[in-house]
C-alpha cells in the first residue's frame, strides 16, 4: 500500500488513471450483489447502491492506509460558514439541473419506493466518486503540485478532467456524441467540488451537493416516460453552471499559498 502510496505521491496524473481501472475492476467483482434484490426498478437500484456502498468502503480504507482521512477531508465538517454556501449552491443547482434535463420546474415523486431507492443509489454515488476524485485524486496533485496558486489551479482541473473521464464509461450505453460533450460538461462541477474541498478542507460539502442533485434529478425522471438525453440538455446545464464556475475561481484565488497538506499526509503502516 505504501508503494501505491509513493507511486500517487510520485505520478499523481498516472495515479488517476490507475484509480479508473482500479474502479472499474471494482464495479465488476461487486456486480453480484445486486443479485441479492429482486429483479425490480427498485431492487436494480437497491444491488447498484450496495455495490457502490461496498467500493466507497474499499476505498475508505484505502484513504485510511494512506494516512489520507484527514487530508482528504473526511474527518471534518468544514466550518458554519461553508454550509450557508453550500445550501445556497445546492438550491441553484437543482432548478438548474432539473430545468436542463425536463424543461420545466414542477415537481412530484410519482413513485415513492423508487425514489427512495434512487435516493439511496445516487448516495452511493457521490460518495465513491468524491473519495475517488477529491479524496485520493486531488490531495495527490495539490500535493505535487500546489506549492503555488498556478499549481492549485493545475491540481483542480485535472482532477475535475478525470471525473469527467470516468464518465466515458458510458459509451457503453448512449449515443458517443451525447457521452463526449457529458464528458466535458460534468468536469464544470469537478471544479465547484475541487474548490469547496480546499476551502473548507471538508470533503463532505462536495458529497451532499453531489448526491442530492443528481438524485433530485433522476427522482424527477421517474415521471418521464421513455427520457432520453439530447445535446441541447447538457449545452442548457453548462450554461446555468457558468456562475458557480465563477464562483469557484474565487475561491481558487483566496487559498493560501501554499496548501501545506504535507502535515496532513500522516505516515500508516
Amino acid at each position: 500500500m505504501q508503494r501505491l502510496k509513493r507511486f500517487a505521491l510520485k505520478r499523481p496524473f498516472l495515479f488517476g488513471l490507475v484509480l479508473i481501472v482500479i474502479y472499474s475492476l471494482l464495479s465488476t467483482l461487486a456486480f453480484p450483489v445486486k443479485y441479492l434484490f429482486p429483479e425490480t426498478g427498485p431492487g436494480d437500484l437497491l444491488g447498484d447502491a450496495l455495490a457502490k456502498m461496498i467500493i466507497f468502503l474499499i476505498f475508505l480504507w484505502g484513504l485510511f492506509r494512506f494516512g489520507w482521512l484527514k487530508a482528504s477531508g473526511f474527518t471534518s465538517l468544514g466550518k458554519i460558514r461553508i454550509w450557508g454556501v453550500v445550501f445556497i449552491v445546492l438550491i441553484y443547482l437543482i432548478v438548474v439541473e432539473v430545468y436542463a434535463y425536463t424543461g420545466d420546474l414542477s415537481y412530484t415523486i410519482e413513485n415513492p419506493s423508487l425514489a427512495s431507492a434512487t435516493l439511496l443509489d445516487h448516495l452511493g454515488t457521490g460518495l465513491v466518486e468524491e473519495t475517488m476524485f477529491r479524496g485520493f485524486v486531488l490531495v495527490a496533485m495539490v500535493v505535487a503540485w500546489g506549492d503555488t496558486k498556478s499549481g492549485q489551479v493545475r491540481a483542480i482541473l485535472l482532477s475535475s478532467a478525470f471525473f469527467g473521464v470516468m464518465h466515458l464509461f458510458n459509451l457503453f450505453v448512449r449515443p458517443a456524441g451525447i457521452v463526449l460533450v457529458q464528458a466535458i460538461v460534468v468536469s464544470l462541477p469537478g471544479i465547484l467540488y475541487a474548490a469547496l474541498t480546499l476551502t473548507a478542507r471538508s470533503i463532505w460539502p462536495a458529497i451532499l451537493i453531489h448526491w442530492l442533485t443528481n438524485a433530485a434529478v433522476n427522482i424527477k425522471l421517474i415521471g418521464v416516460p421513455n427520457f432520453e438525453e439530447t445535446l441541447s440538455m447538457w449545452l442548457i446545464f453548462a450554461a446555468g453552471f457558468i456562475p458557480l464556475v465563477v464562483y469557484s475561481f474565487l475561491l481558487i484565488r483566496k487559498l493560501p499559498e501554499p496548501l501545506n497538506y504535507g502535515d496532513l499526509l500522516i505516515e500508516s503502516s
